[in-house]
């Protein structure tokens, strides 16, 4: 097991406890798919994927951007792992509250450089807000995120492939699940299923239970922890339904498949080339031929174009038209 700073050797199957940047670049013995990764051979290419691996290609330069502070420093403050969060001290920023002086630019620049997210004040207090109100509403669920269990790194070979995942949290006892926190702007149930579909958050639900099992022999459940970002701050836990995992794991062991054909042939294609015909789903051909319909039948009853009625509402005269 290795223990904090960055790390250029590669890592053994197991758990194991080592930096975001370490991780982030690769310690598996050979290049590996993380769930990033496996979202983007399957919602992109392959090509899209070796752009993306550390060790793929030579140009690789990790991403980083001001929208990921928020986030990144709330899973500091809940999980009690991760790098270190900081405030940018409000004498040095514009009267407009700004961070474009250049004292507070070189802040900036310089808690980068150490590894840690530079906030502003009312930022922090957002973010340690959020802490105190997830925190209490998952002791009363009998959740406690030990900080001990948090951002536990699973390497494993798993069909020959090797994969890597950093879970969020992962309690001691192996009946609890793991835990992914995700922050967002609607923590309603519905709203957490889009975002389920729209970031494929299914596909990295059921490859972090895999390579944790691959490397633990623990077959554990797995659940989101949403948490919104502006106040009130509520919370939604969210655990995937038996078919969607299911689905979800046909999704990332096609995936694996993809990455393990591709890294023993030294090819990484992208999209095909040649025109590609599409069709609009059958849902928008529906709703055009329903306003189709209501437009016909306006016409039908009416004698007129329904538009002519939009026309004189409008027009300058239209209002007082309509009210005579």
């Amino acid at each position: 097991m290795a223990d904090g700073g960055f790390i250029s050797r590669a890592l053994a199957a197991g758990i194991h406890h080592i930096d975001g940047d370490s991780y982030h670049r690769d310690p598996c013995p050979q290049p590996s798919p993380s769930s990033t990764l496996a979202k983007t051979l399957l919602a992109q290419t392959p090509l899209h994927a070796w752009t993306a691996s550390p060790k793929l290609n030579p140009d690789w330069q990790p991403v980083d951007k001001k929208t990921f502070d928020i986030g990144r420093a709330a899973h500091r403050a809940v999980l009690g792992a991760g790098g270190d969060y900081v405030a940018i001290p409000e004498g040095i920023l514009a009267s407009n509250g700004a961070a474009s002086t250049k004292e507070a630019k070189a802040f900036i620049e310089d808690a980068r450089a150490s590894g840690r997210t530079p906030l502003k004040a009312a930022e922090v207090e957002q973010i340690h807000a959020m802490r105190e109100i997830l925190h209490a509403r998952l002791r009363l669920q009998g959740v406690d995120l030990d900080p001990a269990r948090s951002e536990q790194v699973a390497i494993a070979q798993i069909g020959g492939v090797w994969c890597r995942a950093m879970l969020d949290n992962v309690p001691l006892d192996a009946r609890q699940p793991i835990y992914d926190f995700k922050t967002c702007e609607n923590a309603n149930p519905d709203a957490c299923l889009k975002a389920v579909l729209n970031y494929g958050y299914d596909v990295q639900a059921a490859h972090y239970r895999e390579v944790w099992r691959a490397a633990t022999g623990e077959d554990r459940a797995f659940r989101f922890i949403f948490q919104e970002k502006a106040a009130p701050h509520e919370v939604c836990v969210v655990e995937l339904g038996r078919e969607t995992l299911e689905l979800a794991g046909r999704k990332i062991a096609r995936a694996r498949e993809m990455w393990g054909l591709c890294l023993r042939d030294g090819v990484w294609p992208g999209y095909p080339a040649g025109v590609h015909v599409v069709e609009l789903p059958a849902w928008a051909f529906e709703k055009w031929f329903e306003r189709e319909t209501v437009e016909t039948e306006h016409k039908r009853q009416h004698g007129a174009d329904i538009l002519e009625a939009a026309m004189r509402f409008l027009s300058p005269n239209g209002f007082q038209g309509a009210a005579e």
